[in-house]
């Protein structure tokens, strides 16, 4: 069972609860990017409860949601379910080995996952093989704002979630997306402000890696705490923090 299964299954209501998740500013601008119309079947990767999946179910054909955490997939049924949304469907399933047919999809998302994948470039190149001529790839993911904070950045992210991989920075998306024969045509980088309490709570964080945390961001010098927005109280302990999240639209080169 992978970290990322364990993780998001021990935690799926939470998940499914969260405002971050189910509405948060990446989404209204990875739609936007999309483009999305009627005759599009989409594919959304590492779904989670099916935020992105339901928010453009009713501007497209058909929808798939899949993902490797069946608990999560389960809360994304009954939100569709909730909402009378009968073109979307929930299925099981790796990022890095999608079980459908080349060129089957005019549209895929991945939104606040690829931090968990573990080989980003055969993501990349499954996602390139599913995608039909002329199709796009919409991508929503949290970067390192500097090459230079990655040990500070991944070990701040895998205190937080065990299942976190790696935190790549802008430029690496580019070099990656590039290397696979994508193109990329618009991006934007939009800001979240995460409360450290509601962060910590919904990814289920006990108390010893809380604790942790708070050490952590106590030891961040003053390029990251400026990077990342870190937020302290009189004490001096960690309230908030600032997430860049990269949205990316790719295209065939």
């Amino acid at each position: 069972m992978t970290d990322s299964k364990v993780q998001f299954d021990a935690q799926a209501e939470r998940y499914a609860a969260s405002a971050v998740h189910h509405a948060g500013p990446s989404l209204p601008v990875l739609r936007a990017f999309a483009e999305p119309t009627g005759y599009d079947r989409v594919l959304d990767v590492a779904t989670g409860t099916g935020s992105t999946a339901i928010s453009l179910a009713p501007h497209v054909n058909s929808v798939i949601g899949i993902d490797v955490a069946s608990k999560m997939l389960e809360q994304g049924r009954q939100r569709a379910a909730r909402d009378g949304i009968t073109n979307v469907s929930f299925l099981e399933g790796s990022a890095e080995a999608l079980p459908f047919d080349d060129g089957a999809f005019t549209l895929v998302t991945s939104r606040h996952a690829p931090h968990h994948f573990h080989d980003v470039p055969q993501f990349l190149a499954e996602v390139r093989r599913v995608l039909a001529q002329n199709g796009r790839f919409v991508l929503a993911d949290q970067i390192t704002p500097d090459a230079s904070m990655f040990e500070w950045v991944d070990l701040w992210q895998r205190l937080h979630d065990s299942s976190h991989y790696r935190q790549r920075t802008v430029a690496e998306w580019h070099a990656e997306a590039e290397a696979r024969g994508f193109v990329v045509t618009r991006e934007q980088i939009v800001p979240y402000r995460l409360d450290f309490a509601s962060w910590t709570e919904t990814s289920g964080c006990s108390a010893k890696a809380i604790s942790a945390l708070r050490t952590h961001a106590q030891s961040a010098d003053e390029a990251v705490r400026r990077a990342m927005g870190l937020e302290y109280d009189a004490a001096g302990d960690v309230v908030a923090y600032h997430l860049p999240v990269l949205v990316m639209r790719l295209d065939f080169a």
